[in-house]
């Protein structure tokens, strides 16, 4: 069996033959507690439409050869042999779709939506400070019609949120401003973070300041701080594996790290900290993670 041969093979048929089954469902998406480490909440997903997973934990995911030699610790030669023993029919075989239609953007205009306001509010981010680094994005995809919050990346791309979905419409980059090559730069993973901080004056229009957007930017993130020689960097990562492994990547790198995770250490990530404190107990439901 070739990796392509392999790749072809539904993910979501693999893990059933596995013994691992969804815990939810949603669209396309199927969420699984994820089979490569440990955890109490779903975080591992596979999307059906493109036969692909993404582990939020640990900040990783591609097709079924990827999934497969991280499962069983082999090498590929030795995963391709043992998947083709097992004799998956031909029912079992991801069809592709026979065309991925590209979204488009429809329109991009100053943040006031009022479904969009209620999902600030669950994340305990005022719109007036949510409006003055994003905007409300509207687009077509497939043939149906969505919007979402939209907070601009260095590539031109959008990282989108909604109560339903959260992902990257356009290429995948980290969001930055550097204004002051004397001041420290302030490191999260995501913008509701970094709009959380913020809303407490722990970043202005004097900071310097990157979003990863993705544990998987944080090269990125590294390249630029390289660039400008700048040594000193505080950071608010998530309080998970995937966290503790990009802090140390930066902190191994760099001369003077302070870690602020610390102050949420309770709590997955500082966001999550500032809706307990303002009594929210609303369900983040957010989907997807991908880029579009």
């Amino acid at each position: 069996m070739t990796c392509k041969q392999a790749n072809d093979i539904s993910i979501i048929d693999f893990l059933f033959t596995l013994g691992v089954e969804p815990k939810k469902i949603v669209g396309n998406n199927h969420w699984y507690l994820s089979p490569l480490r440990e955890e109490k909440m779903p975080s591992f997903k596979v999307d059906s439409n493109i036969n692909r997973w993404y582990d939020h934990g640990l900040g990783i995911g591609g097709k079924l050869v990827d999934l497969g030699i991280r499962f069983f610790e082999i090498d590929i030669a030795e995963f391709l042999t043992k998947i083709e023993s097992w004799h998956f029919s031909k029912s079992f075989s991801f069809q592709k779709p026979e065309k991925i239609i590209e979204p488009v953007i429809k329109k991009i205009k100053a943040l006031e939506n009022k479904a969009l306001a209620e999902y600030l509010e669950t994340r305990a981010i005022p719109l007036q400070l949510a409006s003055v680094y994003c905007q409300e994005i509207y687009y077509c995809m497939n043939g149906k019609n969505y919007f979402g919050i939209s907070f601009k990346n260095d590539s031109g791309g959008h990282e989108i949120r909604s109560k339903y979905f959260k992902g990257c419409l356009g290429q995948k980059s980290i969001s930055s401003s550097i204004v002051n090559i004397n001041q420290p730069v302030i490191l999260f993973e995501g913008f509701v973070d970094f709009l959380t901080v913020c809303k407490h004056g722990g970043v202005n229009s004097n900071s310097n300041w990157i979003v990863l957007n993705s544990v998987n930017q944080v090269n990125q993130a590294i390249e630029v701080l390289m660039r400008l020689n700048l040594n000193t960097v505080e950071t608010y990562f998530d309080n998970d594996e995937a966290g503790k492994k990009c802090f140390l990547t930066v902190k191994n790198l760099f001369t003077n790290v302070t870690d602020h995770s610390h102050s949420y250490q309770k709590f997955k990530d500082i966001n999550e900290m500032e809706t307990h404190k303002s009594g929210i107990k609303a369900k983040r439901i957010e989907i997807g993670e991908r880029c579009i």
